[in-house]
């Protein structure tokens, strides 16, 4: 961002030394010239070339000097800053250039002014001390020298502006952009040559034969390097595709999605919203040009109107290019300025899980071809998110017990890892099973005992509002997990437990005794261990508490919980009745 300061500090250097510059080159001026027909078309020729810009990845370039040059040999310095002016300012104009960034005019022509005066007196320097044959009107080696004077102070201008103006800190002197121009003034110095020679042999018609070399590079150039970008395009978001493919969580799909939508194509903001199944909005990211991504989670209000609903209602993408064609009704969706615009809804299974607004703060920003590939990636993404989601589902199925509903082994198993790595000061652990439960099964048949086993997993279920991992140990055996909770902790909480099962009535529909309700009386019997205390690895807290929970409270008559005490078959026997 460029301060205010800096921002007046241009405008006063613009309004001192442009008329100066102006009023060095009055010498060369020449009013019957500046009026003739001949400089009127030399003027159309330069604009003609300057509505064709040659936009490269990081800037945008244009082959004006061609014909400004030519200008400079046949009628001076003067004439020539005018007309370069005059292009420039139709380049500026056609390029939209934002109100806030309007302080762009007068950097540019005055960059433009200082690079002709500059050129121009190396010109006249060099110029009595060569001497070419054949055209007497002016010097061969002194207009190279002169264009090479102007390409070496446009890049140091170039690279001072942006280091020390914008602040960008990875400026290079010698870059793409100035090798580029180096190339172009190799054919650019002989078109200009021949333009002069033309001129002073047909005059008017010697402009019309010599423009048609200029504007077919320029329009050629244009469209190579259109070509080349959207190539470039094309490869970054084929890079992307194989990325989006490879995330397994949709979080990661979408972070990346997001993060190389701001690094691929042209935009300033971006903004990610979650919708729920009840259509409650949320934005969770805004991306800002310079200040980078920022994570929120504030409930979002959109109008009926707003592009945002429209793209939820029609599930496809939108886009504008001028926010005079959609501002109005998007007051709140957007809090910065922008002219370019375009929403893509995030599908999850069919319904609007999301939404992605991009903007720009430049007009007629999203061009077709942009639009189109930025289709053709929210297709994969789409795809990507999808199958992320089919994983997670897997995934989460996978660690969970069918029948309960409860974190199962597998699951457990990686919670405790977390656990451990998270490095708390102690854990605790609680083995339970459940009392003569093959004799539930035999007497009330196997369905009754699934049922039972769901209602006290519905039980062991709240322990989760406490942070705690309850899991399904295998048959009618549970686990809880308890990180940086005591040994003592640990023993209240399993006697709570014990307390809750023993007086609960369990109660099935059915079983094989009775085709009426039944309430199942059921006991458990329990084993507490903790880390570092009981064991040196907490990877062995299941093994002491299940040997706890085996050896004493199993074998001393159940419906107990035994806490593990350090040693091989030490443990302290609690009940309470």
């Amino acid at each position: 961002m460029v301060s205010v300061k800096k921002k007046g500090g241009i405008w006063l250097s613009f309004f001192i030394l442009s008329p100066l510059i102006f009023y060095l080159a009055l010498p060369t001026f020449s009013l019957e010239q500046v009026w003739s027909v001949d400089y009127m078309f030399f003027v159309m020729l330069c604009l003609l070339v300057s509505f064709y810009p040659i936009h490269t990845e990081k800037s945008i370039l244009f082959l004006t000097n061609g014909v400004s040059v030519a200008v400079f040999i046949i009628y001076g310095l003067f004439a020539e800053i005018v007309v370069t002016t005059l292009a420039l300012l139709a380049l500026m104009l056609r390029s939209n250039i934002k109100s806030d960034e309007h302080y762009r005019y007068p950097l540019n022509l005055l960059m433009f002014q200082l690079l002709s005066l500059v050129s121009a007196f190396a010109y006249y320097t060099v110029l009595p001390m060569v001497s070419d044959g054949g055209m007497s009107s002016f010097s061969l080696t002194a207009l190279i020298i002169y264009m090479l004077v102007h390409l070496g102070f446009n890049q140091i201008a170039m690279y001072c502006i942006n280091r020390y103006l914008f602040n960008v800190k990875e400026t290079e002197l010698i870059d793409e952009d100035f090798k580029f121009s180096f190339y172009t003034s190799l054919f650019i110095v002989p078109l200009s040559f021949i333009l002069i020679y033309l001129f002073e042999e047909l005059h008017l018609n010697g402009i019309v034969i010599g423009a048609i070399p200029f504007l077919t590079i320029t329009v050629g150039m244009n469209v190579f390097f259109k070509n080349q970008m959207n190539n470039t395009y094309l490869k970054k978001v084929n890079v992307l595709a194989q990325e989006l493919t490879e995330k397994k969580k949709r979080s990661e799909v979408i972070e990346t999605y997001l993060r190389s939508l701001a690094h691929i194509f042209p935009v300033d903001a971006l903004s990610y919203f979650n919708v729920s199944n009840d259509g409650e909005v949320r934005r969770t990211v805004v991306f800002k040009e310079n200040l980078g991504i920022e994570e929120l989670n504030e409930p979002f209000s959109i109008s009926e109107k707003s592009i945002l609903n429209n793209a939820i209602l029609n599930r496809t993408i939108i886009y504008y290019n001028r926010a005079a064609d959609w501002r109005i009704h998007c007051i709140n969706d957007i809090c910065y300025h922008a002219e370019s615009a375009m929403v893509l809804p995030v599908t999850l299974r069919e319904d609007v899980a999301g939404l992605i607004l991009i903007s720009h703060k430049t007009k007629f920003m999203y061009n077709d071809m942009i639009v189109s590939l930025i289709r053709i990636l929210h297709q994969y993404f789409s795809i990507a998110l999808d199958n992320a989601h089919q994983y997670e589902l897997l995934e989460e199925n996978s660690e969970t017990d069918y029948l309960t509903g409860l974190t199962n082994l597998k699951g457990f198993s990686k919670q405790l890892e977390k656990v451990i790595s998270e490095e708390n000061t102690c854990v605790s652990l609680i083995v339970m099973d459940l009392d003569h439960f093959k004799k539930t099964n035999d007497t009330y048949g196997h369905e009754a005992g699934n049922e039972v086993l769901r209602q006290v997993a519905r039980l062991l279920e709240r322990l989760t509002d406490m942070g705690l991992t309850v899991a399904r140990y295998g048959g009618e055996e549970f686990i809880v997990l308890l990180p940086d909770y005591s040994k003592n902790e640990a023993r209240i909480i399993a006697e709570d437990i014990r307390r809750k099962i023993e007086s609960a009535a369990f109660t099935v529909q059915q079983s094989i005794k009775s085709s009426k309700p039944v309430i199942i009386p059921t006991t458990a019997s329990l084993g507490v261990a903790t880390y570092p205390i009981d064991c040196s690895r907490a990877d062995e807290l299941i093994t002491v508490a299940d040997k706890a929970m085996y050896i004493g409270s199993k074998q001393k008559g159940r419906n107990r919980v035994t806490i593990a005490r350090k040693g091989r078959n030490s443990y302290e026997v609690k009940k309470i009745f």
